[in-house]
């Protein structure tokens, strides 16, 4: 689960060679009642000056219980330079752990995100982690057979990235064993998109038009996604779209951006024939919804959206959709998490066991990890 922890520290003005350390030590404390599995720390680049000059291709991460390596990446977020470094660990309910950060090479560690522009399928943007796959369409769709809008989600039962595989076999809805594409998405929010809504109405961009990866891997994926400048309300908007996946994780973070202010945004999932089994969790910010994979076979798809709390106006149902509506933060952003689970992979047996991942999901937004550096 992400657990975005940046550590901002103050640094005194003695001699650089008298302040460099060897190691940065951290304690990273889990002060909530709930396990965290796979949560990611992240710490920002700045808080690892006492290192001293440091080149961001030799660095590691140990986890001083077992003083063992362990995989960390450097993030760059689209830039030249170095933003932070992350990790993951396994954080039982009210815990500490210790790690350190040094100089040194890192191992080969195995990739377990990728994402790529998929130009041999109209330009669909395809990303995954080794518990999940995703697909936003690209401008190539428009008018085409299959158009679709929202967030698509692929179900997988395997940890291996097979992305490149599903597309290669060109039979994606075809359970071949490690995941399938079988949920339906067409001309809706799918499993978790977010769009300005008018009234009623929510208005749709033209599909993607231009892309760029800002991380890949190997813990995690991010890129950024562009608009053509659309009509919402009478005015003319510019959208982009930032989403990023880490290992382990069922949800995507995304924060849309526009370049005006007063605008009401829609995040929701897709209800299909109002078959299934729809929550929406007032307490816990989000909505979600459970029903069979493809209307048919291929078991059980949840999939939800959680917002955080101070930016939602409203939350509510239509005939179409499960909706949080939303205004947006300073900076004219939402950001928010989207994602989907699937009964045959072994990990939700049910609606229920679907739900409680997105409350404990909220709640460790609200309670993350805390991280303290021994300098």
């Amino acid at each position: 689960m992400f657990s975005l922890l940046f550590i901002t520290v103050a640094f005194s003005s003695c001699s650089a060679n008298k302040d460099v350390k060897s190691s940065l030590n951290l304690n990273v404390s889990n002060n909530s009642d709930i396990d965290k599995k796979d949560e990611t720390v992240e710490v920002a680049w700045i808080a690892l000056k006492k290192l001293g000059t440091i080149n961001p291709s030799e660095l590691i991460v140990m986890d001083l219980s077992s003083n063992k390596e362990i995989p960390s990446q450097v993030i760059y977020n689209g830039t030249t330079n170095p933003q932070s470094i992350i990790f993951q660990t396994n954080a039982l309910a009210n815990s500490n752990q210790k790690f350190a950060i040094s100089k040194g090479k890192p191992a080969n560690y195995p990739k377990k995100v990728y994402g790529r522009q998929v130009p041999e399928r109209f330009d669909d943007f395809a990303w995954e982690n080794n518990r999940a796959a995703f697909r936003m369409y690209g401008e190539a769709l428009e008018d085409q057979k299959g158009m679709a809008k929202g967030i698509d989600f692929w179900a997988k039962r395997t940890e291996d990235l097979i992305v490149n595989e599903l597309y290669k076999g060109g039979k994606y809805h075809q359970d071949n064993g490690d995941a399938v594409d079988a949920y339906h998405v067409g001309m809706t929010l799918g499993s978790g998109n977010a769009e300005p809504i008018v009234g009623h109405q929510i208005v749709f961009p033209i599909n993607y038009s231009s892309y760029k990866i800002l991380d890949q891997g190997p813990i995690r994926i991010s890129f950024e996604l562009g608009y053509k400048q659309f009509l919402v309300d009478g005015k003319m908007v510019n959208e982009t779209k930032t989403i990023s996946l880490d290992a382990g994780s069922q949800m995507n973070k995304v924060t849309n951006h526009y370049d005006r202010n007063d605008l009401t945004i829609a995040a929701g999932v897709t209800k299909h024939k109002d078959d299934g089994s729809p929550k929406l969790d007032l307490e816990n910010n989000y909505v979600a919804y459970w029903d069979l994979a493809d209307g048919k076979v291929n078991g059980y798809i949840g999939v939800g959206v959680i917002v955080p709390s101070k930016t939602i106006k409203s939350i509510k149902t239509d005939k179409q959709h499960l909706l949080i509506l939303s205004k947006l933060n300073s900076n004219n952003d939402l950001t928010y998490y989207q994602g989907g689970g699937w009964s045959k992979s072994g990990n939700f047996n049910n609606e229920n066991a679907w739900f409680e991942y997105l409350k404990n999901f909220s709640q460790n937004l609200k309670q993350p990890l805390k991280v303290n550096i021994n300098y």
